[in-house]
């Protein structure tokens, strides 16, 4: 007799190389790729008949070091990632949970997001609008999504590191669009032209619009639950990453070349 699990994976990918996440029948997303490995590998025969869902439908543009999947399946776990990632194209499995039949990805108890600041922006104020969207506000102004009520923001850490400025947020879900919105916002009283008055007035549920920056540098790093996954990073997939690594280690040693030559000239 065939035994079927529910299997959660956590998956990793660069948000450039896909039309966004949710599937779509002329372009190619995250959530399209991964159907079409798990498929071709026969980890699954027909995504509704696996119960396939996604914890987060990231914007297009978006990268994800944590997001997961689940699905039900008849492979073992650890044969369920191997065959996943020989299949898979820009997307990398590296984690898994025996999960509930009636397990769905969405209920997670928190999401963490990371935004990379690569210009030179004043911490102190950015620090300052941050602590104004901790806790308990009307989000209204910072999503896209129709008025829900009252939306709760955990945490948002700030801190360079060598490169860039970290915006972490934690929170037990974002609605759509907000957290480069929340970003926005902060980018703008630190460059002097928004004020904390202002911003205190939108999270009160009067509206204002603050932009929003791009989605690049915006990646999805956890999206946690109440149990552990277990840790099974494959050779290929530590070998793509090596090969990735290097490649973009290339690239900025050839920009830094070229600035080096531009002085000398």
């Amino acid at each position: 007799m065939t035994v079927r699990m529910r299997i959660a994976l956590k998956i990793a990918y660069d948000g450039a190389a896909f039309y966004g996440h949710q599937r779509q029948p002329d372009a190619r997303t995250v959530e399209g790729e991964a159907i079409t490995a798990l498929t071709a590998a026969r980890i699954i025969r027909d995504p509704n008949e696996a119960f396939f869902r996604s914890a987060s439908r990231t914007d297009r543009g978006v990268s994800a070091v944590g997001n997961v999947i689940a699905f039900n399946t008849s492979f073992a776990p650890g044969a369920a990632i191997g065959a996943f990632n020989d299949r898979a194209r820009d997307v990398w499995a590296w984690a898994f949970a025996v999960v509930p039949e009636d397990f769905h990805p969405r209920g997670a108890e928190e999401r963490w997001y990371r935004y990379h600041l690569f210009e030179n922006v004043p911490l102190e104020p950015l620090l300052a609008a941050a602590r104004l969207f901790v806790g308990e506000h009307d989000l209204s102004s910072f999503t896209s999504d129709p008025p829900q009520g009252p939306h709760p923001i955990r945490r948002i850490d700030v801190r360079q590191d060598d490169e860039a400025i970290l915006v972490d947020l934690r929170a037990r879900s974002f609605r759509r669009g907000m957290v480069r919105r929340i970003v926005a916002a902060m980018l703008a009283h630190a460059g002097g032209d928004v004020t904390i008055a202002e911003i205190e007035e939108a999270l009160r549920g009067r509206l204002h619009d603050f932009g929003v920056v791009p989605p690049e540098p915006l990646v999805l790093m956890d999206v946690a639950y109440g149990f552990p996954f277990e840790i099974a990073l494959k050779p290929k997939v530590r070998d793509e990453w090596r090969a990735r690594e290097v490649e973009a280690a290339l690239r900025l040693r050839f920009l830094r070349d070229v600035k080096d030559a531009v002085r000398e000239i």
